[in-house]
């Protein structure tokens, strides 16, 4: 092969490859209270492994306490884990946690939905909800 057939094979490939990756935008909403489904692709973990990969990332999290018991009787969640910042909880679907939040006025990312403390300023909320959001894959 030579080299300008070469190149214009690698121009072709490259211009392939931009139109392949899509054109979506994957900007932060404003954040409001309000439920957010996952970005195409994005699978969420149990409330649990959120909790452990925000603590492996060093962010200190006074002692975690599993609330399943307490928590998902009056919500139909699967699991549920209290922090001295948040309480996150998993269900088994998406939809399960869509209603729930939308029906609470909490945070929603697939089937995560994450209650914070009222003691948070909005500055500390936001960069929680980053964290856990960043977290939240499994």
């Amino acid at each position: 092969m030579d080299l300008n057939r070469f190149r214009r094979f690698v121009s072709v490939v490259s211009v392939g490859a931009v139109f392949s990756c899509g054109c979506s935008s994957t900007a932060a909403p404003e954040h409001e209270t309000a439920t957010h489904g996952p970005t195409a692709g994005y699978v969420t973990g149990t409330a649990a492994a959120v909790v452990e990969r925000l603590e492996r990332d060093g962010l200190d999290l006074l002692q975690p306490i599993d609330t399943t018991s307490a928590d998902c009787v009056s919500a139909p969640c699967d699991q549920a884990i209290t922090t001295d910042r948040f309480r996150i909880m998993s269900f088994a679907t998406t939809g399960d946690a869509q209603r729930f939040a939308a029906d609470h006025a909490l945070e929603q990312i697939g089937s995560l939905v994450v209650d914070f403390s009222p003691t948070l300023t909005p500055g500390e909320r936001d960069a929680l909800w980053h964290s856990i959001t960043e977290n939240a894959g499994a």
